[in-house]
């Protein structure tokens, strides 16, 4: 390349007058090896700008083989295909007898406290935890004399 050009573009490089393709020619006389010597301190600063700007040198491009690419469609088809089933599956909520839920109503709920207060809210919230208690100590008594 001519040197009178590239001081030339390295005075316009320099006043921030160069189009890309005249830095590209700059960042490439920088990376060759006929460098002339009063503009040896640039080289550095040209490697680093071709650096960060991501100018690379040409090197082959790493292909992607073809069983890797149909391997990878397959499988999101198949993670497509098992996510709509699974909301095909789940998308109505479980239907339960209404008998069932009348059986479970009447023989596990308990009776509600009654009350119009705080303080009575309260105390029957605490009537509750000791029964709770007693009958915790008492399953815990006969599960330790069955044991035995």
């Amino acid at each position: 390349m001519n040197e009178t050009y590239i001081r030339q573009l390295m005075e316009r490089f320099l006043q921030a007058e160069t189009t890309l393709e005249e830095e590209q020619m700059l960042y490439g006389y920088f990376q060759g090896e006929d460098i002339a010597e009063d503009l040896m301190p640039y080289r550095e600063v040209f490697q680093s700008f071709s650096a960060v700007s991501g100018i690379e040198k040409d090197l082959p491009q790493a292909h992607t083989p073809v069983w890797m690419i149909l391997l990878r469609t397959v499988t999101t088809m198949a993670a497509v295909f098992l996510i709509g089933l699974f909301f095909a599956v789940h998308s109505g909520s479980p239907e339960v007898p209404q008998q069932t839920i009348a059986t479970n109503q009447t023989k596990h709920t308990p009776d509600l406290c009654e009350g119009n207060t705080p303080r009575e809210l309260y105390m029957c919230y605490m009537e509750r935890k000791r029964e709770q208690s007693k009958t915790y100590h008492s399953l815990k008594r006969m599960i330790y004399e069955n044991q035995q």
